[in-house]
């Protein structure tokens, strides 16, 4: 198509040179045409310029393809050699090997993991008895103490008791001697009033005295029947 329009436009060119030698000889108009000329030229620019465009992009086109080609090539090489490998290797089997360990590891983990958790537990657990057993000897230790202390508050008490009812006694004693003293000497003086006199003397009653059965004689028996005995006489 374009060398035939090349032509087209050659033998144009052409008719026009003549035509124009013609026109010296022939007064005849010869620009008739010329605006059928310059759109064919027009238009043969045109495509010129999309033959241009074209030829770019089948240039481009063309190398899309020996690149995807050069791909394609290269993983059917690829495959075959995958394929080669698989039926005359044990690469299927190691792998399946594999495979197998990886899963053993992964279960073996899983047990780990449950060991470590119940590892954790018993550590847990064998903290807490020991913080247990800890306050526990703490909790004996302060009974113990709070223990040897009433101990030794109830020695303090009874020996403090003690000495106050010692105290007590003493005192009591030492009234009760006094007043035996006194009714001793009195009964001394009456024997000797009686002896003498052969009345004894009335004694004025105190509410502040002794009672009878509080009171103990220290007396002499020989005295008293020597007594009797001068008496009979």
């Amino acid at each position: 198509m374009l060398s035939s329009l090349r032509e087209k436009i050659l033998n144009v060119s052409l008719f026009t040179n003549s035509e124009e030698q013609y026109s010296k000889s022939n007064p005849v108009n010869i620009n008739a045409g010329a605006e059928i000329l310059t759109h064919f030229q027009s238009q043969w620019e045109e495509l010129h310029k999309i033959n241009e465009e074209n030829a770019t992009r089948a240039e481009k086109v063309a190398n899309d393809i020996e690149t995807v080609s050069s791909f394609v090539n290269n993983n059917k090489k690829n495959i075959a050699f995958i394929n080669h490998i698989l039926l005359n290797t044990n690469l299927s089997t190691n792998i399946n090997k594999c495979l197998d360990s990886i899963n053993d590891l992964y279960k073996g983990s899983e047990a780990l993991e449950k060991e470590l958790i119940h590892l954790e537990d018993l550590i847990d657990q064998a903290e807490f008895n020991k913080l247990k057993n800890r306050h526990k000897y703490h909790l004996e230790q302060y009974e113990k103490r709070k223990e040897d202390n009433f101990v030794n508050v109830k020695i303090a008490l009874e020996a403090k008791h003690l000495k106050k009812v010692e105290q007590y006694e003493s005192g009591k004693k030492a009234v009760m001697k006094e007043r035996q003293q006194v009714f001793q000497d009195a009964f001394r003086s009456d024997l000797e009033t009686y002896k003498n006199l052969g009345t004894v003397p009335k004694i004025k009653q105190n509410q502040n005295g002794a009672l009878l059965e509080e009171i103990q004689l220290d007396f002499d028996q020989n005295e008293l029947d020597q007594f009797f005995n001068e008496e009979n006489a």
